[in-house]
């Protein structure tokens, strides 16, 4: 699986992370402050083979739920 995310500020590109570790990717995605209104994450799961889960999500809450959706963790 391939883990990405990226994370817009007024429609525009402040940071970005793709990897294949969970570990890694969850360290970064733990980083995350929605303090701003104007902040969202576009959320991307690739298993492979041209199967992907993806979402924009403007509040922690609905990002880690679809993270978890996604990943099928508990």
């Amino acid at each position: 699986m391939t883990y990405s995310y990226k994370l817009l500020k007024s429609k525009k590109l402040v940071d970005k992370c793709l990897t294949h570790s969970k570990k890694i990717f969850l360290k970064n995605l733990r980083t995350i402050k929605f303090t701003d209104n104007e902040i969202s994450v576009l959320l991307k799961v690739n298993y492979g083979n041209g199967f992907v889960n993806e979402g924009i999500y403007e509040n922690k809450k609905d990002l880690w739920l679809a993270f978890r959706a996604f990943t099928e963790r508990e």
